[in-house]
This record gives C-alpha cells, structure tokens and sequence, in this order.
C-alpha cells in the first residue's frame, strides 16, 4: 500500500486529482485572501493548489533565493495576508497556497517531504530585496508557528525559509530520458534543480551574508547528545520517521518513533506531535496488556519529540499472509485452504481479545488494519501505532484510517474499531476491501467470493455481518454515481460484446476537453506532466479505443495536439513522451502531425542513455521501426539502428546508465529502494524485445545473441516462489506483473524461444505459467493486475491451449470482484483500488483493451508484439 495515493483522493470521490484542485472558481475550502480583487498593475494566475502574483511591466528573475513562508491551519490565512500587505506595496511577486484542501495536501502525512511546509513563495530580484523580505516580514510574523521546512535553510526562529532554485518554469530532459526541473550555471548549462528534504546550494553560488548565520546554523551539525544510536529506519513520512534503535546507557533495543512540530497533518488538521503524545497518553493507559508495547520513554531533541517503546521481532500481519495466502498459487487444494482459514481465524480470534482488552480500559484503537498488526514467530498477534487512539468511547470519529478500514463518519467510539474488525475479518480471505472508499455494497460480493474459496463456518460471516451494522451509509463515490453497472460479469453468460461497450461509453464519458491537465482521469502519475503521455494519459486511451474498434471523442485528437504545444520540454520517451503521442497521432489519422512530432524530438535522442522500452531508447528504437515499416523510410529505420546498436552496447556491459523510477514516480516518492530495475518496462526485457526485432529486421544472429544476454539478466533477478510461481525479486516484495514483473520477463522470453532453445527460458516459462495462472490478484489493470496476467498466460502459451482456456474463464469470471458501474457503464478501480482510473496503464482503457485481446485475438494489448503467436 502506498500512503501517497490519498493525497489524491481529497478532492474527488470518485477519480484520483490534484489536492488542491476544487473545480473552476472559489470552493468553500479556499481562503478568504484568495477572493481578493487582482490589485491593479498585477497579473493573478490559479492553478490546481498556488495562487500567483506578479507585478506587470516587471523583471522576475529566472532564478535565485526564494523565499518560503510556513504555517499552520490556524495562522495559514493570516501569514498569506501579512505577505499580501508587505509584498504588493513594494512591488514583490509572490504565490501562496489557494485553499484549505491545497494546504492539507502540501502538509500531509504522505505529502512529498521536499515541498513539505510551504506555505508562501517570495521573489525577491536582488539581495537588497532579499534582506528587505527577510527583515521586514521577520518582524511582522514573529512568533507564527510553522513546520520546519527540510530543503531550507531557516530565517532567525520564526517561520521563514530561504532557498536558492528556479523562479520560472524551465525543465531539463536527463540522460536518463527524465525530465526534471532545472536551473542554468553562470557557463550557460542548465543543470537539474532538484527539490529534496535536505539544504543545498549549488557550487557556483555564494550566499549573501543575511543568509550566512542562518546557512552555518543549518550544516553545522548539532552538539547536542542523542541518547540513542539508530540501528535502521524503517519508514519515513512528512510527519518524522520510525526507526529501530540501541539505548546508549544500557544497550536497550527500542522502536523510535519520531514527530516534527505542525506537520504531517491529518483530516482534522493534527499534527505528528499531537498524535504522537496521544500515543504515548494511550501506551500508558493500556500498559499491562499482552499484546500491546511497553512506552520507555518520551523525550524531545532538536524540538521534534520522540518515543522509545517496545521492539518485537515479528512480521507485519500484511506480509505474512502474502506470503501464505493459498490464492496465490495456481492450483490449491482444500486442504491449503483449510489450513490457512485456520490460521486466519486464530488470529481473527487474538485481535478481537486484544481490542475488548483496550475497550475494557475506555481507550478506542482508532487504526486497525493489517499493518498495524504484528505476527511474533510463535503465533501471538500484537498490536501497535497508537498516535490515533482516543479516550473517548462514546464520541471518538477517525481523522485517518486505512482505505477500506475507514468507518462510516457516522459510527462513533468503540463502533469504529468493531466495524474495522470485521473487515479485518474480510480482508484475511479477500484482500479487496480498499475498493470499499468507492462502495460499501462490494462487502457483499467479496463476502460471496469468500465462501465460494474458503471454508469459513457461518458464525464467521455472521461476526462479519454483524460487525459491519445492519445498515451501512452509502459512500460519497457512490452518492457521486459509483453502484452496480447495468451490464455485469456473470461467467459464461456474460454478454461480452455489450459489456465492453459499456466500458468504452464509460471512457468517452469522463472524458474532460475543457481541462488543459488532463483529457481523461486516471492515475496521479499524469499530475506530474500535462496528461497526454500514453501509460498514463490521453495518448493510451485513444490507442486503446481505435485498437478495440471504437471511434475517439470527437476534439480529443486536437486536444492531445494542443497537450504537446503546451508541453514545456521534449521528453521523447514512448509511455511517457512524445514517440508514444506520435504513435498514437499515426494510428488515429494524424500521421502528418505524428511525423513531424518525430523529426522535432530527433536531436534530444544522442543525449540519451537509458535504455529502456518505458521511457528510453528501446521504445523509441521500436517506434521508429514501426513508422519505418508504415513509410517505407530507411532513414527511420537507420536512426532505429543507431540507436539499437547503443542499447547493445549497454546490454553488453550488463549495467543500467542510471537505476530506477520514472520521472512521475520520482517527484511523488513512489519509487521505493529495490535491488535495481528490472521486467519489461524498465528492466533488461525491454531491450531483449528491440534486439530481437533488430535480428528480425536485419538478419544477423549477434542481435539474436544481444536478445538472449538481455533477456538472461533479467532472469538473473528472478526467482520461483513457495507457490511455484516466477517473479522478479525486487528487494521489498515478489513482483508477478507485466511492467517490471516476471509476466514481462516472460512475454518476450516466449518469443525469443520462437528463434532458439534456451533451458533456462524454458524452465522459467513453466512458472510463469503458474504465475499467469494464479487464483488472486489485488488489481485488475493491464500493467499489474489481473487482465494482464491473463493475456500474458495466452501470450506465453498461445490462445487455444486447453488450460489456458479454462485459466481464462477463471480470469474472466473473478473480474466481477472489482467490477464497479459510473452511472450504469462498467468501470474498474486503478492502482491502489480507492479512485476509478481510465489510462491504459492502469485503468479501464488498458483492461478494455486486455480484454479484447483476451476475447477476440483482435488488439495488440501492448505495442511492438506480434498478436498471439502470430507467425514470422
């Protein structure tokens, strides 16, 4: 689970958006100050979360020291003023956060932790007006409390900060094939201006003697005594860190938990520290209890506070059932099952002991969910994470929660935690119930999904019930239109034809021309780039749907046009640029618009290293082969050799130029520390899948040589698991899937086989099918999740394969576990499960084009192949 996506999910109940984003015009969150008359001689523009400022007729620097203003909930509007009355006066350009929502989203919990705190933006063109904004707005605002924040360097005490980057938009596309925003040294270059949670300053530059002190006070390391040496951290979030760590007066091993002041708010606006102490009030009440950590001490250290408790060595409850959870394999028997279910009831059985214990004491637990509950290896369930428990009983309604757990907001004290055990309860057997932020009435359908899969006794389905309420509030999605789609998978009788229509009508339907953002909604990936791309944005959705045989809305070819004009940099990369805007401008008619789309990002090409399918060389290689076939032009395809024989080069070496992530992933922190990139977007099988058209294309066995090296690294990181099933091992957890999973690996080692035996791909082969075939996966999507692995297993096998056949309709008849109708049509949840998502990567375009594939042969479900085992 990745925290990061509820930023996303604030300010629509239904489709991932902008934190800050209400809709057009003022909302009921914003600010007062935001409703302000534009003073005259200025210029306002709005965006998504800021609001801008600046004077017309003057210079605004392209970059230079910023400076940032912090706040709380409470003083956030008054420090906007008192800006707004220093600053318009003397003519300063500014920007502030617009509304209550922009500022919860900037100031989350899980909100990316080099923006964190920034409250207000000034920028000063010179030192003089530096030192003027630093003095002056330092005596107006003494005293404002505001978080720390981590990529500055701090102003005197109060809530000022002061930062050297970029002023004006400008990016720099990296060898990698990224784009990042940049700023430009006194030689000309432009170099990446990275915002991350440390003070930086670039070499070339030389403070100016305001900022001295503040600078000296920020790299001098303290000299103060921290009375424990952490051993290792285990997560970090905008409100502090948790870490395991060593007492140094008497060698205890403790978990330390950190809170920095006024950050890492959640709904109710509490910060880290409030729900810190309340941990600390909570452990101390419930001290005694088996099953719940001892509190050592609390204590504070460079003002953020801090509390040692008990460490256990013990599993996550979420880790220990993905790694026996009986689903998960190809085959099953009731026995596995039985035993499992067992296991799954026994500690069903603790939790619910644990919880009356802490009732019994007027204490409400707040936050139950999996990972908040720790297997020891001898069995016993422990509980932990106490920052949202309350000691009122009766009154109590959560202000964070896990999605899925979360209660109705009606269900107060003790009534929270009884509803979360019941679908804690679910979850053991059916781990779907995020999908229950868009509708509460799927409980039923996974409580069905569970009997017809386990052998659970009825007084656990009645406990289940009963836990839920007899009447549960319909959520704001549902109010919103999510419920039952009018057409509905019903195994074999599933009317499949009318069934994709309704997905595709869906698709058409969500489609937003007058947004300059985004055409389609889909994953919170596209909110860090205009949303044309094809993983994530406009591009995949129409070559989802002319692929699958329907018209595009009419405008949306122009408006992917217009995505590009208003693009500020060339990023050439396939799903995430312009060779895959360009591939799908050929295929839907605007192939004069793709060809010159082409020609302008050509030069960007030789700066380029990274030699991946997702956003590097080997996707835009594979795309100018197909324009080359298309044209009948060899110069595209000589520029596609070129380019190949690079990627060769880097296949021969057996190193990635730069490991890991995508540009979108990078800025929202979802790119997680693993053992370096591998699987077919981002890993070795991409480049195997260029060589191999290379020798397919030319006819010379060292590409088919460079194919198998490619695609044998990959294998390198692959491992079978206790199901028999093959997965990349990514460091933190076993990946099956297409994008950087085995099922990846294996799409293009079953095409590599079609050429020439290999033992190793062939073994690895056989538990790919297994892993193809599995009974369960948390997501339905094309990239990762279940459509996928369905059309990899036809891929790998071929379509008329006879349990191939019978894994499909398994496929085909589960997909009513995510099934969701958006005012009747058929719809699917994207990554995560909490917002509906329709780009190709992760939503309904890709699962519509999966499914298509997976009925009628008809649509390449992915680029570059060939259509099921199609002959050479």
């Amino acid at each position: 689970m990745d925290k990061r996506y509820e930023n996303y999910c604030m300010a629509d109940p239904v489709f991932f958006e902008a934190p800050g984003r209400s809709g057009n015009g003022a909302s009921d969150t914003d600010f007062e100050v935001s409703g302000r008359p534009v003073p005259e001689g200025w210029r306002q523009h709005r965006g998504d979360m800021w609001l801008e400022l600046h004077p017309l007729g003057e210079h605004m620097l392209e970059q230079g020291w910023k400076v940032h203003a912090s706040g709380t909930f409470d003083n956030a509007e008054r420090i906007i003023e008192t800006v707004w009355e220093y600053c318009v006066p003397r003519r300063y350009g500014f920007k502030f956060l617009a509304s209550r929502h922009a500022f919860l989203g900037q100031n989350s919990k899980y909100a990316p932790r080099g923006a964190s705190g920034k409250l207000v933006t000034i920028y000063p063109r010179d030192e003089a007006e530096l030192t003027d904004v630093l003095t002056g707005l330092a005596a107006l605002l003494e005293g404002e409390p505001g978080p720390y924040i981590l990529s500055d360097a701090r102003y005197e005490s109060g809530p000022l900060y002061v930062r050297y980057g970029g002023f004006r938009k400008r990016e720099i596309l990296l060898e990698s094939g990224d784009v990042v925003p940049a700023m430009q040294r006194p030689d000309g270059e432009l170099v990446p201006d990275i915002r991350r949670p440390v003070f930086e300053v670039p070499v070339w530059v030389t403070p100016p003697d305001i900022l001295k002190k503040s600078i000296e006070a920020r790299t001098v390391p303290s000299k103060d005594t921290f009375p424990y040496q952490i051993l290792k951290p285990l997560h970090f979030s905008n409100g502090g860190g948790i870490y395991v760590a060593q007492r140094l007066s008497d060698g205890l091993q403790v978990v330390l938990k950190e809170a920095r002041p006024h950050a890492g708010l959640d709904m109710e606006a509490a910060d880290a520290v409030t729900r810190l102490l309340r941990e600390r009030d909570t452990l101390a009440k419930l001290d005694g209890i088996q099953g719940i950590p001892r509190l050592y001490e609390h204590f504070t250290a460079w003002d953020h506070h801090f509390l040692a408790i008990e460490y256990f060595e013990a599993e996550r409850l979420s880790s220990k059932e993905a790694q026996t959870y009986p689903l998960l394999g190809a085959d099953v028997d009731e026995e596995q099952k039985a035993t499992y279910a067992q296991w799954a009831m026994d500690v069903c059985r603790q939790v619910e002991t644990l919880l009356d214990e802490i009732h019994d004491r007027g204490v409400v637990y707040g936050d139950l969910h999996p990972h908040n509950i720790l297997v020891l290896e001898d069995g016993r369930a422990v509980l932990v994470d106490f920052e949202t428990s309350s000691f009122d009983a009766d009154g109590f309604q959560q202000a964070m929660a896990a999605p899925g757990f979360a209660a109705p907001r009606e269900y107060r004290g003790t009534r929270v935690d009884i509803y979360a055990m019941a679908i804690l309860r679910l979850w053991l057997f059916m781990p779907l119930v995020p999908i229950l932020t868009l509708d509460r009435e799927k409980i039923h359908d996974l409580i069905d999904a569970m009997r017809e899969n386990f052998p659970v006794p009825a007084e656990y389905i009645e406990a289940i019930r009963t836990g839920l309420g007899t009447s549960v509030p319909r959520t704001k999605a549902a109010q919103a239109g999510i419920g039952r789609p009018t057409v509905q998978v019903q195994g074999e009788a599933t009317d499949w034809p009318r069934l994709l229509d309704s997905m595709a009508a869906a698709i058409k339907a969500s489609a937003t021309p007058e947004r300059e953002d985004r055409l389609f909604p889909g994953d919170v990936r596209q909110f860090s780039q205009i949303g044309e791309t094809f993983a994530f944005g406009a591009a995949g959705v129409l070559y989802a749907l002319r692929e699958c045989g329907y018209e595009i809305p009419e405008g949306a070819d122009e408006w992917l046009l217009s995505a590009v004009e208003r693009s500020s940099t060339n990023q050439p990369g396939f799903f995430d640029g312009l060779h895959g805007v360009a591939h799908t401008l050929q295929k839907i008619g605007r192939e004069k618009e793709a060809l010159h789309l082409i020609e302008q990002i050509d030069p960007t090409l030789d700066q380029l290293t990274n030699p991946n399918l997702f956003g590097g060389l080997s996707g835009i290689a594979l795309n100018l082969l197909h324009f080359a076939r298309v044209k009948g032009d060899s110069t595209m395809s000589d520029r596609a050799v070129q380019l190949a024989e690079r990627v060769a080069e880097t296949v021969a070496s057996g190193r990635f130029p730069q490991a890991g992530g995508t540009r979108s992933g990078a800025e929202l922190g979802l790119v997680r520390k693993s053992k370096g990139p591998a699987g077919l977007m981002h890993g070795w099988s991409g480049p195997a899948l260029l060589m191999l058209r290379m020798y397919e294309h030319i006819g010379d066995n060292s590409w088919l040589d460079a194919a198998f090296t490619a695609s044998h690294l990959d294998l390198d990181r692959c491992r079978v698991s206790s199901f028999n099933t093959l997965n990349v091992d990514e460091g933190w957890r076993l990946n099956p899937y297409i994008e950087t999973g085995a099922a990846g690996v294996a799409i293009v080692g079953s095409e590599l086989l079609r050429h020439r035996k290999d033992g190793r791909l062939l073994d690895a082969l056989e538990a790919a099918r297994n892993t193809c075939a599995a009974g369960f996966f948390v997501q339905p999507s094309l990239w990762n999740g279940r459509v996928g692995q369905m059309v990899a297993l036809q891929y790998i096998t071929g379509p008329t394969d006879s349990e191939t056949i019978q894994v499909t309709r398994r496929h085909l008849e589960r997909l009513s576990w995510h099934q969701l109708g958006l005012h009747g049509d058929v719809v699917f949840p994207g990554f995560q499960l909490m917002r509906i998502s329709m780009d190709y990567a992760t939503g309904n375009a890709g699962i519509l084009l999966g499914l298509k594939s997976a009925l009628s042969g008809t649509a390449s479900f992915l680029p570059f192949l060939r259509q099921a085992h199609q002959e050479s």
